[in-house]
């Protein structure tokens, strides 16, 4: 009999107790809140040719594309850059449905773990997902699962040697959302009195109401908070103004 192996939490790093922390509360998170919702989904109509995506890919980047018939409740392909980018030139007037690989669909509320395990061990990289009466919601990729866990990650070292505000100038800093509202509150001397939040990241989304874009700015009293760095789910940076 195979004795199961416990984690001894005691001996593993800052970075590591904060990884296994990710991965279960990713198994806890359904995969709705982690996918692109169906309103920032760049997609192509199956009439669509090669050159409208490649054209699309100059300005989004983005390497994999949901291909539908009618409207976006009708997926019934996802086109990826790779497979077309060595001879798309040949066929650029071809449509894009040609050239799409079947979707794999999965439910907006299964555990958000659970579909990244599953999409891994199909190799597969995008899923569509759908809400109980098969309508699209939008679609999660392993990379944003994988970021769920890792992407904000620093190891103890670093958190020594970064601080979490930089100051600019007397009225203008840096800083790290992750910064404790506790610590944001000291440092500028203030009273904070808000139970919902507990990082400087928490606070820009509540007075936002949503997660505010890279660029976008978010008032609290008198502070201005420019996003520097994010992205669709969380900011990272903020660049503060001291009006």
């Amino acid at each position: 009999m195979i004795k199961k192996r416990e984690i001894d939490l005691t001996k593993v790093s800052v970075t590591e107790r904060r990884m296994i922390q990710e991965l279960l509360d990713l198994k806890k998170r359904e995969v709705n809140k982690v996918m692109v919702p169906i309103n920032e989904i760049v997609a192509f109509s199956h009439d669509s040719t090669l050159g409208d995506v490649i054209r699309a890919f100059s300005k989004y980047y983005y390497t994999r594309y949901p291909v539908y018939f009618d409207n976006l409740d009708r997926i019934i392909g996802v086109l990826y850059i790779k497979d077309i980018i060595s001879f798309w030139r040949e066929y650029e007037g071809s449509p894009v449905v040609e050239f799409v690989r079947l979707p794999h669909f999965v439910y907006e509320d299964r555990s958000a773990l659970d579909v990244f395990l599953e999409l891994q061990k199909l190799r597969l990289s995008l899923g569509v997902v759908i809400d109980e009466f098969g309508s699209v919601s939008g679609v999660v990729t392993t990379e944003d699962l994988i970021e769920e866990i890792v992407g904000d990650i620093e190891d103890e070292f670093d958190l020594r040697k970064k601080p979490f505000i930089e100051k600019l100038s007397e009225h203008e800093y840096i800083v790290n959302t992750r910064m404790e509202i506790d610590d944001f509150a000291d440092y500028f001397k203030l009273t904070i009195d808000d139970d919902d939040v507990s990082t400087v990241g928490g606070l820009i989304i509540k007075n936002a109401d949503r997660i505010p874009k890279v660029g976008e700015e978010v008032r609290f009293r008198n502070f201005v908070f420019r996003i520097i760095e994010g992205t669709r789910r969380k900011v990272s940076k903020a660049r503060i103004i001291v009006e």
